[in-house]
């Protein structure tokens, strides 16, 4: 019963994925994190939070929840008090903008140093995940099945993001969108940091 289906088209195989027990020694170059907000309906917030090592990020954490969103945006304060993330970036469509703001407050009310950026999404969702999946599959390290057993959100995200195929409808494609966030805000990141080159002579 617990073996990884194998579904026509699946964008992301359970068993290629990159996998880690422990975080490498030393302090992380940053912690990040990214959020597909929800408002009332079935749609999940997912917000993974990942400790970036070099060109590696483990995701160490995340919230998977389709609950009362005003649970669920204290929660995500929560998280990023937690892991002390240094930068997030939230999806601002719908009612994103406005649960970014409220996530903002809180954190500075409890003395958080995370910064939140917001960013309006038009692209076609479906595009989106599907260019930036190698980016995740090579740079993004989640853990081990082995430690994850009280893990419940963790375990569904994993879930949901290795049932997304490109060959018909997805029921939950909120996962998969945030690594596609996940992505597309590293490499903004990436290109905005300011790189010393030694002079050739």
């Amino acid at each position: 019963m617990n073996q990884p289906i194998e579904r026509e088209g699946q964008l992301y195989n359970e068993d290629q994925l990159r996998r880690y027990f422990d975080l490498p020694n030393g302090e992380p170059d940053a912690v990040l994190a990214v959020c597909d907000t929800k408002d009332k309906g079935k749609d999940y917030c997912v917000m993974p939070v990942v400790y970036q090592y070099g060109q590696d990020f483990y995701v160490e954490d995340v919230i998977c929840d389709n609950g009362d969103p005003e649970i669920v945006e204290i929660r995500l304060a929560m998280l990023l008090l937690k892991h002390k993330v240094h930068i997030a970036r939230f999806e601002s469509n719908s009612a994103g903008g406005k649960i970014a703001a409220k996530v903002q407050q809180e954190v500075e009310n409890r003395g958080g140093i995370t910064k939140i950026t917001t960013r309006y999404t038009t692209n076609n969702k479906e595009t989106k995940i599907i260019v930036n999946s190698p980016f995740a599959k090579k740079h993004c390290l989640f853990k081990d099945n082995s430690v994850l057993k009280c893990e419940k959100e963790y375990r569904r995200m994993l879930k949901f993001l290795c049932s997304y195929t490109m060959a018909g409808k997805n029921e939950h494609d909120d996962v998969p969108d945030a690594f596609a966030m996940l992505a597309e805000f590293v490499q903004e990141l990436e290109g905005a940091t300011v790189k010393v080159f030694q002079r050739p002579y």
